[in-house]
């Protein structure tokens, strides 16, 4: 890859997990003030149906993310969850876009086991739209508690849900040309990310050990690996 200027000439794109937005995710637990810290200018693009992106619930992430990245040339980005998968998507469709790219928890099983589909996302959807609380649904629990934090609207995040959006295949994976950084948990119900690590091409990895899907990007050795990737120099 052709280095692009030095790290602090690039923007960095955060895109938070389904649920959550960019100040409650990037800004509390103190992503947005250390890169900032290091003279980076920082970019949240909230998913839509969440946070700023209330009222464009049927948008798709992946056009949002086109849209800051052709204003401002190649720039670095992290995504978590949702958000990786949005990123992932887009640095395979459009490669020249990205230079730096850390996705954290994005599980092979949301691709491999069709986790992103419709159908399998019709159960969270009802979850959301019900007026009683789940009892015997903790990921919609656990979602549902994020919304609730993150000062979200849970119908106007179900509505994000039923969009049809980008979706990385395999081969998409394959075509991404940026730098990119892997973190995953050992104890992530989504299950390892071997497939990505292993087609994207030039890839690092990193494993955060015990933490859950929800718990990755706020323990320090996730932001610390994250930062000092971000703020390499290319070589």
């Amino acid at each position: 890859m052709t280095a692009t200027g030095s790290p602090a000439d690039r923007p960095i794109v955060l895109l938070h997990g389904f649920g959550s937005n960019t100040d409650a995710l990037w800004r509390k637990f103190g992503w947005v003030e250390a890169l900032e810290d290091k003279g980076r200018v920082v970019i949240g693009i909230d998913l839509p149906g969440h946070g700023t992106s209330k009222d464009i619930s049927h948008s798709d992430p992946v056009d949002l993310l086109f849209d800051e990245a052709d204003k401002r040339g190649p720039v670095d980005a992290v995504g978590f969850s949702a958000g990786a998968w949005a990123l992932l998507a887009a640095a395979g469709e459009r490669p020249a876009l990205f230079h730096r790219i850390a996705v954290i928890g994005a599980g092979d099983m949301v691709l491999t086991q069709g986790m992103h589909t419709p159908a399998m996302q019709r159960p969270m959807v009802e979850a959301l739209r019900s007026t009683t609380e789940p009892v015997d649904n903790p990921m919609a629990t656990a979602i549902l508690a994020l919304i609730a934090d993150a000062g979200n609207d849970r119908n106007a995040v179900a509505d994000y849900l039923t969009t049809e959006k980008h979706f990385p295949t395999v081969e998409d994976l394959a075509r991404i040309t940026a730098t990119t950084l892997v973190v995953e948990s050992n104890a992530d119900a989504a299950g390892p990310s071997d497939l990505i690590a292993r087609t994207i091409p030039h890839t690092e990895r990193f494993i955060v050990d015990g933490a859950d899907h929800f718990e990755l990007p706020t323990r320090a050795e996730c932001k610390t690996t994250v930062m000092s990737f971000l703020n390499a120099e290319s070589r």
